[in-house]
């Protein structure tokens, strides 16, 4: 798998207006500015997906084609934006409708391991966790941090429970271990 045949497909506001061509889904989530299209970008090596410094751009489900085989599909950030509790109630609404879909095969959830995880991050993880789909753990920005931050922040990790994760720090190697991930979760 490769992820160079990749290409924007499509965004969507309702869920019912998701491609319906059959082809499986595994979908990017996390925080408002956690690096989502950061990471899509990394992995297509093109810059198919908008990454913006300000928290809270995308709004809608961004669907990209990956090696005509699955969709990376780019979901809204949860947590602070400007428009937290109408955002907040959308983005409920929207995974509510859209993780029990049968072409939804697998959730990466990226986390920003500069910041320490919150009870919304620890009450979103269980629901992932309880969803019945192939959960991924990634973990962002972990090149902006020296090795004792790195060494703090994941034991904090695990005091949560997570002890199973990639780190995305760009680099080539991590970048295609993640790739396989995706790909792999993808069937």
């Amino acid at each position: 798998m490769s992820f160079t045949k990749s290409k924007f497909a499509i965004s969507v506001a309702d869920v019912a207006l998701r491609p319906k061509d059959g082809k499986p889904c595994v979908l990017l989530i996390g925080r408002s500015n956690v690096g989502k299209s950061t990471l899509i970008n990394a992995l297509t090596g093109q810059k198919i997906a908008f990454a913006s410094k300000k928290a809270g751009k995308t709004k809608l489900l961004n669907y990209f084609l990956i090696d005509e085989r699955f969709y990376l599909v780019d979901a809204p950030g949860y947590g602070s934006t400007d428009f937290a509790t109408k955002d907040t109630m959308h983005f409920s609404k929207m995974m509510e409708e859209y993780l029990p879909l049968q072409e939804v095969k697998a959730v990466a959830l990226l986390l920003d391991l500069r910041r320490p995880m919150g009870e919304d991050d620890l009450a979103f993880l269980r629901y992932l966790q309880g969803s019945g789909k192939k959960l991924l753990i990634i973990l962002t920005k972990v090149d902006k941090m020296n090795q004792s931050e790195k060494a703090k922040a994941k034991a904090e990790l695990a005091k949560a429970g997570i002890t199973t994760y990639l780190s995305s720090d760009l680099s080539k190697v991590n970048t295609n271990k993640i790739a396989e991930l995706i790909a792999s979760s993808a069937k």
